[in-house]
């Protein structure tokens, strides 16, 4: 055990350097690293360096088992990155994309990371803020969250919106929001760069990958129902 982490800390020095050059050029990190040996492996491994990263960061608002519930997350985490990653390739292919499936997930892999901490971050700050200024509506999101309900909570918006602090923490996200989509945006263009196909192909296969992964999107939420049973 003290070996993986002493390896772990070896590492993160790399997973920083990754972090940063995946955040100010997704497109160029993608083409940089399709020429490297070793893709696979070191997206794998920066997948769970955000994750672990998130883990702890998320800790104060588990209440069961932690080593439950890092186990089901980082599978969860990792099925959901591999499904999504499979209808993103298949898309690309459907417009002619020639990048192979290993490379591809290997791509969808390292954004899923960073995706992963963004997630981290606007689940921190949401809940957060509701817990700094509504106690008893922040009780009752770490319940539903716990056994399987958080949906039929959040569709309860007129109740919800009631809650000064929850339209204070909706209004914290924005800026979230905004980040990640510019940032998918321009990370698009990564797997341009590994399918070799033009712009307004890409475009269509962006379109498509939204349809194809909504298949995933249910299968993955059916499973996240099933591991916080």
């Amino acid at each position: 055990m003290n070996e993986f982490v002493e390896k772990g800390l070896r590492l993160f020095p790399q997973y920083f350097r990754d972090l940063i050059g995946l955040l100010t050029g997704p497109k160029r990190f993608v083409a940089v690293r399709l020429q490297e040996p070793g893709l696979f492996e070191g997206s794998l491994l920066f997948l769970a360096f955000s994750y672990v990263s998130g883990f702890i960061l998320k800790v104060p608002t588990y209440t069961g088992d932690l080593l439950t519930e890092l186990g089901a997350g980082a599978a969860f985490t990792f099925l959901q990155a591999v499904g999504f990653g499979i209808a993103i390739w298949i898309a690309w292919r459907a417009v002619g994309g020639r990048g192979a499936l290993g490379e591809n997930l290997a791509i969808s892999l390292y954004y899923a990371g960073v995706l992963e901490l963004l997630m981290t971050f606007m689940y921190v700050t949401l809940i957060g803020t509701i817990r700094t200024g509504d106690a008893p509506l922040y009780t009752r999101l770490l319940e539903s969250a716990h056994n399987g309900t958080i949906v039929q909570l959040l569709s309860q918006v007129d109740r919800l919106l009631e809650s000064r602090a929850f339209r204070l923490a909706l209004l914290m996200e924005l800026p979230f929001i905004a980040a990640g989509i510019v940032w998918v945006v321009a990370g698009w263009g990564g797997y341009r760069v590994q399918h070799g196909v033009t712009k307004p192909r890409s475009v269509v296969a962006f379109f498509l990958s939204a349809i194809f992964a909504i298949p995933v999107a249910a299968l993955t939420f059916l499973a996240a129902n099933g591991l916080v049973r």
